[in-house]
């Protein structure tokens, strides 16, 4: 375990989405000089640009769940079912579908279920505390969101996890098809079961929210800088970055660059396996439809939110790495899932978006101190839920670096995966 790092210290945070753009705000505010690096414009590159927008507090549940072997299998097989692993990319990724499958099984499982159920506790309080320091509380609407079920099937297998929820004192509600209707006019009436899930909000904008947050960092004297970064050097107790053709010293590092974490790990001989989920979504800048509230449509794997750019439909996971280009037949399933669940909105024009969120097999971020230099920190793989644990990761990193809180954060360790 390293020691605290003094305020007034350097710290280089290297990637500027949602995870990167509130750490180094926090780590301001905790006094220390920051310099905020990616190879693009803040949220430009990453998942932070066209996510759902919603900030969930109730997502205690690993991917990884008990059975999901044969069910991911039933779900290749089906064209319909929301996973996708593409022919040319599955010799790359089995090495991370063997942990995954090791993380669903007895005490790993539980391991990892206690750790998102602490993570997401009071994720939604939190975000809240962090837009109203940084002048953005506008941002930021409380909204639950409906659970929505097509079949007697899905609503029973999905009551075991309400279950869950509750004994977690998460607050949900169930909702009959009249009651479905009379909240969402326009949707088709195909839904015959619904929970609305009280732990819920969404933003504006995923993409304004990066934006805005990177602003309030400058205000804070963060320092703003475009560049590639390429490797992690140990400079005694030091850390060096070579960015572009330039080497560059500081006091401590933090990794935010999500799924492109991994290569800079390696640079310091560490295994990190996080592993590009590729999600699709279609926009609708002007629906002739709409909805009221933040959807997961959970039998088809899609959620739908009204943000200011317009109806936003998407979802799905795609294990396919970061250099395959997007399938095109992933946008076509989005508009006919939009056209099922909303008539009338098959005409309307769409834009259309895939990013890559990155995920770790256990589902559980690590925020840790690396374990091969301790003024090299981590704070990646928050899979589905980057915007939404943003806020709690960008305090739990400023306690790990400020205050030495390894220990504390221990399930969230690079440990886990490394030995030293």
């Amino acid at each position: 375990m390293g020691k605290p790092l003094p305020s007034g210290a350097t710290i280089a945070v290297v990637g500027a989405g949602i995870i990167g753009a509130s750490a180094a705000f926090v780590l301001a505010e905790r006094g220390y000089k920051v310099t905020l690096i990616d190879r693009a414009e803040p949220g430009r590159s990453g998942p932070s640009f066209g996510n759902a927008g919603h900030v969930v507090g109730s997502a205690i549940h690993p991917l990884a769940e008990p059975g999901i072997a044969l069910d991911g299998l039933r779900m290749l097989a089906n064209p319909d079912a929301p996973l996708k692993i593409p022919a040319a990319y599955l010799g790359r990724i089995a090495p991370w579908l063997w942990r995954f499958w090791r993380s669903s099984t007895g005490s790993a499982y539980q391991q990892s279920r206690t750790a998102l159920t602490a993570l997401n506790a009071g994720a939604v309080d939190e975000t809240e505390a962090l837009f109203a320091r940084a002048g953005m509380s506008e941002k930021l609407k409380r909204a639950p969101a409906l659970y929505l079920y097509e079949s007697e099937a899905s609503w029973r297998t999905s009551l075991s996890g309400w279950a869950d929820r509750d004994r977690a004192g998460l607050v949900s509600t169930q909702v009959d098809a009249a009651e479905i209707r009379r909240l969402e006019p326009d949707l088709a009436p195909i839904f015959i079961h619904g929970m609305l899930s009280q732990e819920w909000a969404i933003v504006t904008d995923p993409f304004e929210i990066v934006t805005r947050l990177v602003a309030a960092a400058q205000r804070l004297g963060v320092a703003l800088e475009r560049g590639r970064v390429s490797a992690i050097q140990p400079t005694g107790e030091r850390v060096s970055l070579g960015i572009d053709s330039a080497t560059r010293t500081y006091d401590a590092v933090l990794v935010t660059a999500g799924v492109w974490s991994r290569d800079l790990a390696k640079t310091l001989e560490e295994y990190l396996p996080v592993e590009a989920e590729r999600g699709y979504n279609v926009t609708y800048s002007s629906a002739p439809v709409g909805i009221q509230r933040p959807l997961v449509l959970a039998d088809r794997g899609v959620v739908a939110t009204a943000l200011s750019p317009g109806l936003r439909i998407g979802g799905w996971t795609e294990l396919g790495g970061i250099n395959l280009p997007p399938n095109p037949a992933r946008w076509a399933k989005m508009r006919a899932i939009s056209a099922a669940i909303l008539p009338g909105i098959e005409t309307a024009p769409a834009v259309e978006w895939m990013g890559h969120r990155p995920s770790m097999p256990d589902s559980v971020p690590v925020i840790s101190r690396s374990l091969r230099h301790p003024a090299v920190f981590y704070a990646v793989g928050h899979g589905h839920y980057g915007l939404s644990y943003a806020a709690k990761t960008a305090r739990l990193v400023g306690e790990l670096i400020g205050d030495a809180a390894d220990i504390r954060l221990a399930a969230h360790g690079m440990i886990r995966f490394n030995r030293p």
